[in-house]
């Protein structure tokens, strides 16, 4: 009788206090994250005008950034990268465009990065948005996320003599590894533009990074802090 109530007892400990156990080990981290950026956006050099012609000249646009990303403290630093873009303009709703990265992290070897992307974007009065189709090829070793599919959806809406006009973003990411296809994580991002000038644009937004399909993801909140010099403005 003994033994019967004592088994009984272990039963309901692992009732009631297994789940709670699994519930605290499968619980994502939260991590804080500081992003900061410098960015130039442009044209092709001017003497690709002859040999192109003004209307084809026109649909190209460049562009370069210089990126720091902090841990969970702003001077432990993750990671600095340096990134170029290249876009070409197909008609109003249509853009195809290509990007390579390269970023120095604390943590890691370097790494280096190469997006190729396809955009739409429409507006209706003042609300516009866009779609993006990214595929990225991320130089690691096999087995790691070498092919990522991101797909990314933004709008933004102008308001009536306010210029902070408010945009919202959604970004999901699609690994492709050796075992199919793996849906890992989701970016928001909510957050706005000021133009100091013309030309001259800072921009603010928070963003929040929800890891899944993985065994101890990490859900991260992330304050980011932007200046672009568009020369096509200046």
């Amino acid at each position: 009788m003994a033994r019967t109530a004592r088994l009984g007892l272990v039963l309901l400990l692992l009732v009631f206090i297994g789940p709670a156990g699994a519930q605290a080990v499968l619980r994502p981290a939260v991590r804080q994250e500081t992003w900061g950026s410098i960015g130039v956006r442009g044209r092709l050099p001017g003497f690709f005008k002859d040999m192109m012609g003004k209307d084809t000249y026109k649909r190209f646009r460049l562009g370069g950034e210089l990126g720091y990303r902090s841990a969970d403290v702003f001077f432990a630093g993750r990671q600095f990268y340096v990134e170029g873009t290249m876009h070409y303009k197909i008609s109003d709703l249509l853009s195809v465009g290509a990007e390579h990265r390269f970023s120095d992290r604390s943590n890691d070897r370097s790494r280096q990065r190469s997006v190729v992307q396809v955009m739409v974007d429409k507006e209706w009065d003042r609300f516009s948005a866009g779609y993006r189709f990214m595929y990225q090829h991320t130089y690691v070793e096999f087995g790691g996320q070498r092919e990522v599919f991101r797909n990314k959806i933004d709008m933004k809406y102008n308001i009536p003599k306010w210029k902070l006009d408010p945009e919202f973003s959604m970004e999901f990411w699609t690994w492709a590894g050796n075992k199919g296809l793996s849906y890992f994580g989701t970016r928001y991002k909510l957050g706005t533009e000021y133009t100091i000038s013309k030309g001259h644009d800072i921009g603010f937004g928070i963003l929040h990074d929800r890891e899944r399909d993985k065994a101890w993801p990490t859900h991260r909140w992330i304050w980011s802090v932007s200046y672009t010099l568009n020369l096509r403005r200046v």
